[in-house]
């Protein structure tokens, strides 16, 4: 008995991706931890007085003390 071509199309993969139903709570876990290392990065590097990442305010630096303090 030969198969008809309906049959034939039925059998065939599906084009795309296809995600096997238990790496869903792997990549729902990955997404979770991402998105939070971002936001707490994002609140760390904009939102931290004490962080100096550019030359904003360099008055807080103790550069100079220790400069002063290595010549004397």
């Amino acid at each position: 008995m030969r198969a008809t071509q309906f049959v034939l199309n039925q059998a065939k993969k599906k084009s795309g991706i296809s995600v096997p139903v238990e790496l869903t709570p792997l990549f729902i876990a990955m997404g979770v931890a991402l998105a939070s290392g971002s936001w707490f990065t994002y609140k760390k590097l904009f939102y931290d007085d004490s962080l100096r990442v550019g030359r904003k305010n360099p008055e807080q630096s103790a550069l100079q003390q220790i400069l002063e303090e290595k010549t004397e």
